[in-house]
């Protein structure tokens, strides 16, 4: 057989992901980590539960939004532009300090008793 007989085969350049799937990425493992956390301490403590910390899902996907959104706007590409960045990073911020002020209270009660 010659080389001219063997059907032509494509190189497959390596893309990376995107800044957007990269981040996605490390916030899905962010709740695996959490998920993982919440089921060994009721695995090991004979059941207990840690009521009221659900709040604390909220703060990997506000930190991630918010990431992308500051990547977007250093680009100029997000979305409503300027006002519509500084909005969406508000609303991160509130996002996050709600998800800590209403988890880690109640993390700390579980903890303590």
């Amino acid at each position: 057989m010659d080389r001219q007989d063997k059907p032509a085969q494509k190189e497959e350049k390596y893309t990376p992901a995107s800044f957007e799937k990269r981040a996605a990425a490390w916030m899905g493992i962010v709740y695996v980590l959490m998920l993982l956390f919440i089921l060994n301490f009721t695995l090991f403590t004979g059941g207990r539960q840690l009521p009221g910390t659900f709040p604390l899902f909220l703060v990997p996907v506000s930190v991630t939004l918010a990431v992308v959104t500051a990547h977007r706007m250093r680009a100029g590409t997000v979305a409503g532009g300027t006002a519509g960045g500084v909005t969406v990073l508000a609303a991160c911020a509130v996002g996050a300090v709600t998800g800590l002020s209403l988890g880690v209270p109640a993390l700390i009660a579980a903890f303590g008793g």
